[in-house]
Parts: C-alpha cells; sequence; structure tokens
C-alpha cells in the first residue's frame, strides 16, 4: 500500500473513531444511554484498522487491556459506580490503547469525568436557583443532565479521554509520514 493510501486509511480510521465516540457522548447525554452498536463499532473497527497499517501491533496487549477493563468494569457495574454503556465503551477504547497506552487512558477519564462532574455540580446550582425551575419542582422542561440530583454521563468523560489520547495511539496510524 502506497503512503498516499496508508494516510487516507489513517485519517479515515482517526474520523471514524471520533465519531463513533461523539456520538456515544451525544447520545449519553441525551438518553443517559450509550447504544451497544457504538461499542461494537469500535471493536470492529480496531481490527481492519491494526491489520492495514504498517504499525506493529501487540495483540495479547490489546486484547488482554480490553478484558481487563471489562473485568473491573463488571465488579463497578455490580456495584452501581459505572453504568453498562459506560463499561462497555470503556472496554472497545481499551482494546485501542492496549496495556502500553491504559493507564493514561483511565487517568485522563477519570480527570475529564472529574472536570465533567464539577461543571454539572456548578451548572445544577445555578440552574436550580432560578425563579422558573424552583417554581417548577420536578425541574419543568430542564433536559436531564441539567436537572438537581440526576447522574452524571459518564460516557462523555470516556468520550472525551478516549479522543485526546487518540492523537497518541500508533494504530490511528496519525503518525505515519506523509
Amino acid at each position: 500500500m502506497e503512503e498516499s493510501d496508508l494516510q487516507i486509511v489513517a485519517h479515515g480510521a482517526f474520523a471514524l473513531y471520533v465519531l463513533l465516540l461523539a456520538a456515544a457522548a451525544a447520545t449519553d447525554v441525551w438518553k443517559f444511554k450509550i447504544p451497544n452498536w457504538v461499542s461494537a463499532a469500535l471493536l470492529l473497527l480496531f481490527v481492519p484498522t491494526a491489520l492495514l497499517l504498517p504499525v506493529e501491533v501487540d495483540w495479547l496487549s490489546h486484547v488482554g487491556a480490553g478484558l481487563s477493563v471489562l473485568a473491573v468494569g463488571v465488579v463497578l457495574f455490580a456495584r452501581g459506580l459505572l453504568g453498562a454503556g459506560d463499561v462497555k465503551l470503556m472496554t472497545a477504547v481499551s482494546l485501542w490503547t492496549g496495556f502500553a497506552y491504559l493507564a493514561q487512558f483511565v487517568l485522563v477519564v477519570a480527570l475529564a469525568g472529574g472536570a465533567l462532574a464539577l461543571l454539572l455540580l456548578v451548572l445544577r446550582i445555578v440552574i436550580a436557583r432560578l425563579p422558573a425551575v424552583r417554581a417548577a419542582p420536578d425541574g419543568g422542561s430542564l433536559p436531564r443532565i441539567l436537572v438537581k440530583g440526576e447522574r452524571v454521563p459518564y460516557g462523555v468523560a470516556i468520550a472525551c479521554g478516549a479522543i485526546i489520547l487518540g492523537f497518541q495511539l500508533p494504530y490511528l496510524g496519525l503518525r505515519i509520514a506523509a
């Protein structure tokens, strides 16, 4: 495959990766749910991307990272700390990171999650004090994400972390010389 073709594959894979993560974040904000097809598509996209790009892939590291995150995620889901969609999305992205980038991914997601939670806390407090909102105890016509006491759509933090880290992942091919 010529270098220009590799660039097309690399940039196309990155664009699909970002679009899928944006879809996960948007649906999590809108419905507090991440569709299964998004995580499945991310998993499936990794295989041809890894096979087509001239990057050596340690398959055991990638599959091991995905399975490790799935195992931890199942425990966190069972304890009510993460939603099932969050676990599936983290697992799918962990296949892309492998063990080499997994700690970085978890750190960036944790930081993005903290920033998101803080932002929502402030927004919800400010909005709850508005006279129109106080008059409607159920939150009126506010989007669920802005209703005090509602969950945090953690898919947003996962997507942010995955996109930020995506610029460093050699498997997305952005480091291939033109």
